[in-house]
């Protein structure tokens, strides 16, 4: 698949939320983080909780991350 912003091919991988301040506090690799999606017009909709590896394509040249995620039809929650 190419990159939308640059057209360069994208590289498959995974994402995951991990890392953060609570990893230091537990030291076993818990994190709390959330992905959150939010446009105008929108509430906050989580995207990638924290114990979620998603399929992922990301871009080497630009930066651009694509998540395939199973949340979907958010569009439809809003008032």
């Amino acid at each position: 698949m190419k990159c939308p912003k640059c057209g360069r091919e994208l590289l498959a991988g995974r994402v995951h939320i991990g890392g953060g301040p609570s990893t230091l506090l537990f030291g076993d690799g818990v994190s709390f983080g959330n992905l959150t999606f939010k446009t105008e017009g929108w509430q906050d909709h989580v995207m990638q909780d924290t114990s979620d590896v998603l399929p992922a394509l990301y871009c080497d040249k630009c930066g651009v991350v694509t998540v395939e995620t199973r949340r979907i039809g958010l569009s439809t929650l809003e008032n």
